[in-house]
C-alpha cells in the first residue's frame, strides 16, 4: 500500500494541515517533523480507520509485532485525532512515551504508533505498548531504555506499505 491509497482509506478526514500549523508544531517540538511524514500531514489531516488496516511484523527485529491503526492523528480538535493533544498526554504532564518519539496513531487497544523526531531514532516507527509501562522512577525517559517500545520499520512510507487489510490476516 502506498500513502495516497492509505489516505483514500480513511474515514472522517479533514483538509490537508495548514503550513502555520505544521510550522508551529515543528516549533514547539523543537525540530521539522520527518519529511515523508510531515508530506502525509500536508495532504491529510488525520483520519479514522477504525482497526481495518495492520502492520504485521517482524519487520526489522526478529520480534512479532501486530500493530493495528485505529486513529490517525494530525492537527484536529478532537483529542483522539489530535497530535497536539497526544504530546501533552504522553510527554507533557507524564513522560510516558520517550521524548526521542512522537505519537502519529493509535492502534484499536490504547497502544501507540509513533514517529522518531531524533538521532539514530529520527524518522523511524515504533510501537509503544501501553501495558508494558516500566516504572516512572525506574525509566530514564528514553527510547533505547523503554522497555515497551519496539522498532517496526525505517520510515513512515516503508510503515504504510507494510499494512494489510485486518481480513488478510
Amino acid at each position: 500500500m502506498n500513502v495516497s491509497e492509505f489516505i483514500a482509506l480513511m474515514e472522517y478526514t479533514q483538509p490537508p494541515a495548514p503550513e502555520s500549523e505544521l510550522s508551529s508544531f515543528e516549533s514547539s517540538i523543537g525540530c521539522r517533523l520527518p519529511e515523508d511524514y510531515r508530506q502525509f500531514l500536508v495532504a491529510s489531516n488525520g483520519g479514522y480507520v477504525g482497526g481495518s488496516l495492520w502492520f504485521l511484523g517482524p519487520w526489522l527485529t526478529d520480534q512479532t509485532v501486530e500493530a493495528g491503526v485505529h486513529h490517525v492523528g494530525g492537527f484536529r480538535q478532537e483529542s483522539y485525532f489530535s497530535l497536539l493533544w497526544a504530546r501533552n498526554c504522553y510527554q507533557e504532564r507524564e513522560l510516558r512515551i520517550p521524548r526521542e518519539l512522537l505519537w502519529v496513531m493509535d492502534d484499536p487497544f490504547g497502544n501507540a504508533i509513533c514517529i522518531g523526531l531524533t538521532g539514530e531514532h529520527r524518522g523511524r516507527m515504533y510501537f509503544w505498548d501501553h501495558e508494558c509501562e516500566t516504572d516512572s522512577d525506574e525509566w530514564d525517559g528514553s527510547a533505547d531504555t523503554a522497555e515497551n517500545v519496539t522498532l517496526l520499520t525505517k520510515s513512515f512510507t516503508e510503515f504504510v506499505s507494510g499494512l494489510k487489510p485486518s481480513d488478510a490476516e
